[in-house]
């Protein structure tokens, strides 16, 4: 990705584009973190009752902490980085984009604090059952969507480099995604029972997500090679074959609502299967020359872009490693998704450092925080993988809580105290990240990076 490295590099529209995605990204994050707090208060004796949004706010606050962890951080965090691997769309587009995430973000918030509608925690995007969250995801889906157009209007920007074309191939794949939603809203019978319709209205879509999740990561890692290495993990034809290949594989979901039943268990096991055999490939490739490029070198363990790249490649392998030796509801799906999830978010934070705040002229000063951050988000996330998968081994299961976890073994125990140890961690890192991101795109006026 040809990246800007100062603030003069960018025109002062797109500069202002960038920074409006990344407030809101890592606004996101820090509003997670806030639920985060009020859920565990939720979940002590005798303080869930003291809170102003009654006794019944845990399942509200888990929804929308996972929307605001994962969803918003991840749409926001796409459209900054597209900003730069496109800048000249987001010279003639505008805030619109952002402006409409953000207002759907805010949205969000109202139900949950308010109380209302029941809350469905079904795969990938879990909602409140209230028209009001409807209306502000389908503002931060519109918001994200309307910057994923603008990138594939801009096919001379893809020919700068493979990052930008990989940018480009992640646009497609979030178009595709927002098809499958669509498609599945008109689809599904308005007499379904609301459980199974949050389900299915964004199984396929969800699934088509973790594409572009992943384009997103080996966006990132051919950014952070280039940084690191002076080249990127795969030749530049390769590259962007890999690129193209997890595209097509998106481009195929919505046909999958054309021939099959949005309700049948033949639609649910086809979106699986797209998982399956479209996406591990091209990761796998892109990490392999990933690795390769580390081996044999002094690396600087100094530089944000050469931790990101081999703490993110350690993350992702794990989490790939677990996801083809899964139990049947135990942890070891969480120890799966968790993983695959902390190896983006890796790659992200990596981005923010090298290249987002750079660009904005906002850049901290490279030191111990800045490696702290990376090293115990990462460190605590290969724990916290780590532990839930030798949990689920001992047959822990998922999506329990407390003492209806069962636990009872001493290899269950130790693996759940190395959970919640990896997870603390990993939080400790989080905020530190968090909390120098948010200072340095808060702060009056700009600077070049040092």
């Amino acid at each position: 990705m040809v990246q800007p490295d100062t603030f003069a590099a960018l025109s002062p529209p797109a500069r202002a584009v960038l920074r409006a995605w990344a407030l809101l990204a890592v606004g996101a994050l820090a509003v997670a973190g806030g639920l985060a707090l009020l859920l565990a208060l939720a979940r002590a004796p005798g303080t869930g009752t003291w809170l102003p949004w009654g006794a019944d706010f845990f399942f509200r606050g888990l929804v929308t902490h996972v929307v605001f962890a994962f969803q918003i951080w991840f749409l926001a965090a796409f459209g900054a980085v597209l900003t730069l691997a496109v800048p000249s769309a987001a010279d003639r587009g505008g805030l619109g984009p952002p402006l409409a995430a953000s207002a759907g973000t805010a949205l969000l918030l109202v139900p949950t604090l308010a109380g209302w509608g029941e809350p469905s925690l079904n795969n990938y995007v879990p909602v409140l059952d209230h028209p009001l969250f409807f209306a502000g995801l389908a503002a931060v889906g519109g918001g994200a969507g309307a910057a994923a157009l603008r990138g594939v209007s801009r096919p001379r920007d893809w020919a700068r480099g493979p990052a930008p074309f990989g940018m480009a191939m992640a646009s497609l794949g979030l178009l595709a995604a927002l098809a499958c939603f669509v498609l599945a809203a008109l689809l599904i019978p308005s007499d379904t029972d609301p459980a199974l319709r949050d389900e299915r209205l964004f199984w396929g879509g969800g699934h088509v997500l973790q594409f572009v999740n992943t384009l997103l990561l080996m966006a990132g890692w051919q950014t952070l090679s280039e940084r690191a290495f002076g080249q990127g993990p795969l030749p530049p034809a390769l590259a962007r074959a890999c690129f193209a290949s997890l595209a097509v594989w998106c481009a195929l979901a919505p046909l999958l609502y054309l021939r099959l039943d949005v309700l049948g268990l033949a639609s649910r096991q086809a979106f699986t299967e797209l998982l399956w055999w479209g996406l591990p490939l091209p990761p796998s490739l892109m990490g392999a020359g990933l690795a390769w490029r580390m081996l044999g070198r002094r690396l600087d363990w100094r530089s944000p872009a050469v931790l990101a790249s081999a703490l993110s490649l350690a993350v992702f392998a794990l989490g790939g490693a677990a996801g083809f030796a899964l139990g049947v509801g135990d942890t070891r799906t969480p120890s799966h998704y968790h993983a695959m999830i902390g190896g983006v978010n890796l790659v992200l934070m990596g981005l923010f450092h090298t290249v987002v705040l750079p660009a904005l002229g906002r850049a901290p000063i490279p030191g111990p925080m800045v490696r702290w951050q990376f090293l115990l988000f990462g460190g605590g996330q290969l724990l916290h993988a780590l532990g839930f998968y030798l949990a689920g081994a001992e047959g822990a299961p998922r999506k329990t809580f407390g003492a209806a976890q069962g636990l009872h073994g001493v290899g269950e125990l130790a693996a759940m105290a190395v959970v919640g140890v990896g997870g603390a961690v990993a939080v400790a890192g989080g905020i530190l990240f968090v909390a120098q991101t948010l200072r340095c795109l808060l702060r009056p006026g700009a600077r070049h990076a040092p």
